[in-house]
């Protein structure tokens, strides 16, 4: 997996302003898209392409992603600027992208949480759910990007595809996942706005500046549809100590600090004008999507598509599969977590 050979070195010198003998460090956070930082000493920037191996093509689309980001810059959405876009097969067997590198921190878990103090841990939280608001409000019908995804029926939409493809990618059987699916397609909402949704907005997936947000990184889950499936993914992966059972083990709003559900609910209700008296189907949904997610990462994992990998590691992905099956059909979900 010697991605970085001469050919690709070169077209990367040309597109930036990067030595060829440039050095790079894989991001290890994120289990899907593989992301690189590439710097020479005085220049850095972030590649993004897919992982090796065989994949769907449809959850590592470059374009696509690099398409969101580019149109998204041009908006006070806070995203890094895109510099290139490589679909050239002479170059790369894969298309890949780079963009700007952004100054700050990723809060990848609740040890590297411990850092900050009580106080930036709650302007941290106000500005994470304001930004997403701010995303939710993007005037996507006049936007280069109306076209991103079907606007009917998000919900079902998603569902629909997710749970096909999980029945592509394994063989085992879950029935809480089972459980979680049924309760799932009998309690679906009515969709209130179309927004973009990124569709893994989670603390871990954003860089911290200063206590606020300096841009929101991942968008490969990203499409046109309901902007309280971002909500759900927020208040899922919002967990607290008092959550023995939370499969987001290493959630950094586990550090304590942070603002509680309740009132990550309230900024977004007061901010975004909709109505939350659903949310614990979006909640649900998260959990239930994460199942699959992890699923995908464990098959992808087993047959060392990342590499060489400690057994351990790999089981772990199998058992989180379980642990979000287990929350997902939790019929008293947002009672118990709230």
């Amino acid at each position: 997996m010697d991605f970085f050979n001469n050919t690709i070195r070169k077209h990367i010198a040309s597109v930036t302003k990067l030595d060829e003998n440039f050095t790079f460090d894989q991001f290890k956070v994120g289990r899907s898209n593989i992301t690189f930082k590439i710097e020479d000493g005085t220049y850095k920037y972030v590649l993004r392409r897919p992982p090796f191996g065989n994949k769907l093509e449809s959850a590592h689309n470059m374009q696509r992603e690099y398409r969101i980001i580019s149109e998204l810059s041009k908006s006070k959405i806070k995203v890094p600027n895109p510099i290139a876009l490589c679909t050239d097969r002479d170059i790369s067997d894969e298309d890949f992208y780079i963009m700007e590198y952004v100054d700050g921190q990723t809060i990848s878990d609740n040890v590297v949480a411990e850092a900050y103090s009580k106080d930036a841990k709650e302007k941290i939280s106000n500005s994470f759910i304001k930004a997403a608001v701010e995303l939710h409000n993007y005037d996507v019908a006049s936007s280069n990007l109306s076209d991103l995804g079907k606007h009917e029926e998000y919900v079902k939409r998603q569902l629909t595809r997710w749970s096909k493809q999980f029945a592509s990618q394994t063989i085992r059987n879950i029935p809480d996942l089972d459980k979680a699916t049924d309760i799932l397609f009998e309690t679906i909402p009515n969709q209130q706005r179309v927004s973009i949704v990124h569709g893994d907005y989670r603390l871990d997936n954003v860089r911290i500046m200063n206590n606020e947000v300096s841009a929101i990184l991942d968008w490969e889950l990203c499409t046109l549809g309901d902007p309280l499936a971002d909500l759900g993914t927020i208040i899922a992966s919002w967990a607290n100590i008092e959550e023995k059972d939370t499969p987001f083990i290493y959630s950094p709003s586990l550090s304590d600090g942070f603002l509680n559900r309740n009132q990550i609910l309230s900024i977004y209700e007061k901010e975004s004008s909709l109505d939350l008296k659903d949310i614990e189907f979006y909640t649900r949904l998260s959990f239930w999507k994460h199942a699959m997610i992890m699923e995908g990462v464990y098959v992808r994992y087993s047959l060392g598509y990342y590499g060489d990998t400690e057994k351990k590691e790999i089981d772990a992905f199998g058992q989180s599969t379980i642990n979000f099956a287990k929350k997902a059909s939790n019929i008293n979900l947002l009672k118990e977590i709230l």
